[in-house]
This record gives structure tokens, C-alpha cells and sequence, in this order.
């Protein structure tokens, strides 16, 4: 079997014999036959005068010449690669990631970064994080190296910043994003958007894994900066996630105020997509508000479940559906609740994140409220050690909480002492040390 030909060289040499010409034949009166063979042994790049030269005398390409593939080949390649991409915005993730997983080891360094950003999109609608984030690394790669990439540096570090919270690595998403906000400032970029932006994303990072004191220190200088120089959409995501920290610390009406700030600011500014995470976190907050506002709630809900079935992604549609569940849940019906939050659970069954954990824990309480209280009390234990395991501390510290009031009538003394002792360990009050008796102390 031959060996392709991979080299300029090792093409003209293929398509010489088998136009059954001589080197002499093809060097014609323009160049002599020892520069022929020179390029032919890849000791030699020829000016772009000559591959038009070769090409014409050869009948093919100066494009197949210099990559091994003519132009109608290449052609044929960028419109699979837009249908991959309509597919994506269709909602048909799957069907895309078929077609981009091959595009995106194309030899045409243009084109495959462009299939290999599509590819991490693709990856993170169903749910594929891993297989996203080394995508991501690869691209990261390529912009560090100069190369052409569809988007800039900084949107790739704040989207890796972003999916690794999301997949529950809430340590090496603050390492990587406090790095990369350095290396945007070392460039003297900081108070742009996309500095903003990327310290907005941290500051979610820090409130994920219940360091409050960093995220709101950190909020306050983002959203000054913002204020100052900011775009409608920069100044929109850092109060989106100072809304986070506010709630977190108890004010949820100071973190309604800023959420609702974000979406007036972001209302045709950013991402359809964007718009409705908005809106599925304005419901989490009226959720969460005294009293509990359920119609304004369950309308930002539609809204945003509108959206993400049409595009599909099966952590939005997950998140939005434990929303639902809870809305549900609120409303008295726990059957339902525990119905919705189930299938929430299903569709992040392959990926092990922070998502999953809290589905689990609303199908646990949907169940406690149900009558079920045996069986929802494991599902909410399970669900607490999941969100304790992937470092959402505080999250788990709550979890753990509400646990041992549930526990109480509903098993023996002990279990209700466990679930305050880990409580009280996820909010990082650590043991005391045990007292010295009288004979270790004795002179």
C-alpha cells in the first residue's frame, strides 16, 4: 500500500509520474530539472510564481499543491462545518458533535479551530464537561501560541473558569481564573469588559465554594470598576453575581435589587441563553424572598425553559427543571416536585457535579413532604454528601442543617447530632482539642 503524500514535495513527485512526465518535462524553460528535484526532495520551498507554474503544467490546484486538498474539497469541509453549527443553535447537539469530532483534527489549522470551538460547545450542551474543558485547553493553547482562534483569550479563560465551577472544581477554577485575571492586568487591560466579565465569573467561583468573605470583597471592586468603565453587559454580569454573594449573606432583598438591575441592563445586550440563566436565577431569589413571590417566579421559569429546550443543553434544562421542582414543592405538590427533580437528575446521570446535588436534595425534601420522610431523608444525605464531596461547602453546611431539623421525630438522636457535627464542618468551625486531665498535667 502506498504512503499518502504529505508534503508539497512528495505531491508534485505523485502527480508527475502519473502524468507520466520527466522532471526535465516538468521543469520546462522556466526552472531546470534539478530545481525540480530539489523540491520534489523537500529540500527546496518554492516561490509562489513556481507552485502557479507547477500547477498549471501538472492540471490541478495551487491549493491541493500546498495542503493536499483542492478548493472544492476545502469548500465542501467549511459547509459541513456550518451545518454542524446549525444543528447547534437547533438544539441537535448530538447530531453536531458527529460531524465537528472529525473537522476538528482537520490539517487546515483555520478550520479546526473553528469545528474544535464548535466541538466544546457542542460538548458542554449535553452535559460533557471533561471532554469541553480539554477542548478549551486546546484552544487556550492555540491563542497563547498566536495562533487564530474564532474568539479571544479571554472569553476561553473565562469560559473555563466557568465550566470548571459548574463541574463542582471550585479550587482549580479560582487558581486558573486568579492567574489568568493577572496575566489580563500584567497586560494593563483590567476595568475592560472582558477583565470585568472574567472577575465576575470568579466571584461566582469563590460564592460556589463558600468562601463569602473573598467573593464579596472582590464583587465590591468589580462592580466599582464596572460602574466606572463598564459596557450595559459588563456592568450587568458583576451585579448579576454580587447578587449571588448578597443573598448568600442573607440580604436577599439587596440581591433581588441587583439581579433585577442585571437583567434591565442586559436585556438585549447579551446571549439569548445568558438571558434566561438570568432569569432562572431572578427565580431562585424570589424563591427565596419573604414572602415567597410563586407567580413571578414560575413566569421567569417559562421563560427561561422556553429557551433552553429550543437550544437543548442538558445542564440549563437540568438547573431550570430543579427550579421547577422547587416552585412546585412550595406550591404543595410534592409528587410533582419530586416527578420534575427526578428527571433533572437524569439528564446529568453521566457527570458528576453540583447540579446533581442539588436536584437530589429537592427530590429529597419533595419526598420528606410527600410522606415518604425515610426514603427523602436519604436522598437529601446523599445529595448533602455529594454537594460536601464537590467543595460547595456552604451549600452542603445548609443541606446538613435543614438535615438534622428533619431528622428529628424521624430517627434516632444520633443522626439528628451528625448532621449539625457536619454542619458545622462544612462552615469550617474546626473541633476543639481535647482537654488535658489532671494526671497529664500533674508537676
Amino acid at each position: 500500500m502506498s504512503t499518502p503524500a504529505t508534503t508539497l514535495g512528495q505531491r508534485l513527485r505523485a502527480l508527475r509520474a502519473a502524468r507520466g512526465l520527466s522532471q526535465a518535462d516538468l521543469a520546462g524553460a522556466a526552472v531546470s530539472a534539478s530545481y525540480v528535484s530539489l523540491i520534489e526532495s523537500d529540500r527546496r520551498s518554492p516561490e509562489p510564481k513556481v507552485v502557479e507554474l507547477l500547477a498549471e503544467r501538472l492540471g490541478t490546484t495551487v491549493d491541493y499543491l500546498l495542503t493536499g486538498r483542492d478548493r472544492g474539497e476545502l469548500s465542501e469541509r467549511r459547509l459541513r462545518l456550518r451545518f454542524a453549527e446549525l444543528e447547534l443553535a437547533d438544539g441537535r447537539a448530538a447530531d453536531a458533535r458527529e460531524r465537528l469530532v472529525e473537522l476538528a483534527r482537520d490539517a487546515d489549522a483555520e478550520l479546526r479551530t473553528e469545528a474544535l470551538w464548535a466541538l466544546v460547545r457542542a460538548h458542554e450542551a449535553l452535559g460533557e464537561l471533561d471532554s469541553a474543558l480539554d477542548g478549551l485547553e486546546r484552544l487556550i493553547g492555540a491563542a497563547r501560541r498566536g495562533e487564530a482562534v474564532p474568539v479571544g483569550l479571554l472569553p476561553l479563560l473565562m469560559r473555563r473558569c466557568r465550566l470548571l465551577s459548574e463541574a463542582g472544581d471550585f479550587g482549580r477554577s479560582i487558581d486558573l481564573g486568579e492567574q489568568a485575571l493577572e496575566e489580563v492586568r500584567g497586560l494593563g487591560l483590567e476595568g475592560s469588559d472582558d477583565e470585568i466579565r472574567l472577575a465576575s465569573t470568579l466571584v461566582a467561583s469563590y460564592w460556589g465554594r463558600g468562601d463569602l468573605v473573598t467573593a464579596q470583597r472582590l464583587a465590591t471592586r468589580v462592580v466599582e470598576r464596572a460602574e466606572r468603565n463598564g459596557s450595559a453587559r459588563a456592568r450587568g454580569s458583576a451585579y448579576w453575581n454580587a447578587g449571588l454573594v448578597a443573598e448568600a449573606r442573607g440580604d436577599v432583598v439587596l440581591a433581588l435589587g441587583l439581579v433585577e438591575k442585571a437583567l434591565a441592563l442586559m436585556a438585549g445586550e447579551d446571549t439569548e441563553r445568558n438571558l434566561a440563566r438570568l432569569r432562572m436565577t431572578l427565580a431562585w431569589l424570589l424563591l427565596r424572598a419573604e414572602p415567597v413571590d410563586l407567580a413571578r417566579a414560575g413566569h421567569q421559569l417559562d421563560e427561561a425553559y422556553a429557551v433552553f429546550t429550543r437550544t437543548a443543553n442538558a445542564g440549563d434544562l437540568a438547573s431550570c427543571e430543579t427550579e421547577i421542582a422547587r416552585l412546585q414543592l412550595l406550591s404543595g405538590r410534592p409528587a410533582e416536585a419530586a416527578e420534575v427533580a427526578g428527571r433533572a437528575m437524569g439528564r446529568l446521570s453521566a457527570r458528576r457535579s453540583v447540579e446533581h446535588g442539588r436536584a437530589r436534595w429537592v427530590l429529597g425534601l419533595a419526598l420528606v413532604a410527600d410522606g415518604k420522610a425515610a426514603d427523602g431523608l436519604v436522598e437529601c444525605r446523599t445529595a448533602a454528601e455529594e454537594l460536601q464531596a464537590l467543595g460547595a461547602l456552604l451549600e452542603a453546611a445548609q443541606a446538613w442543617r435543614e438535615i438534622a431539623e428533619l431528622s428529628i421525630g424521624h430517627g434516632p438522636a444520633e443522626s439528628v447530632f451528625e448532621a449539625f457535627r457536619k454542619a458545622v464542618d462544612c462552615a469550617g468551625v474546626k473541633a476543639p482539642l481535647p482537654l488535658p486531665n489532671r494526671r497529664q498535667t500533674a508537676g
